[in-house]
This record gives structure tokens, sequence and C-alpha cells, in this order.
């Protein structure tokens, strides 16, 4: 590379090229950050999970309440 570009440009290439490389070392996620993002999801899909089983809960006690109802009122 020094051949075609001289010794000052070959240098400026190499320091840029460092340069980039460093910065992208950086955005790079390590084992921890991946384990806490997969903690966070696990957590966020217990929530979900709970919330979900509370509705259907309310929604089956609704429609029973509802069907004795109709049952109470045609049976008399």
């Amino acid at each position: 590379m020094r051949d075609k570009l001289g010794d000052e440009a070959s240098e400026a290439f190499v320091e840029i090229f460092n340069k980039v490389d460093s910065e992208s070392r950086k955005e790079l996620a390590t084992k921890s950050d991946l384990e806490n993002v997969k903690l966070e999801l696990r957590a966020e899909i217990e929530k979900s999970k709970s919330e979900t089983l509370k509705w259907m809960f309310i929604f089956w006690a609704g429609q029973l309440i509802a069907i004795f109802a109709m049952l109470k009122t045609f049976l008399k």
C-alpha cells in the first residue's frame, strides 16, 4: 500500500482504519449485556402471562355469572 499511496497517505489510512475499528468495538454487545436483555425479556413475558391469566379468569367468571343469570331467568 505504501508503494501506491505513499508513506503519509498510508499512515493516515491506517489511523482512520484503527479509529473506525475502535469505535465499532465500543458498540458491540458483551455477554453480560445479552444476559441482562434476556433477563428483562423473561420478566416482561412473565408479567404479560400473569396479566393474560388474570383477564382470562375475569372473562370466564363473567361468562359463568351471565349463564347462571340466564338459566335462573328462564327456569322461573
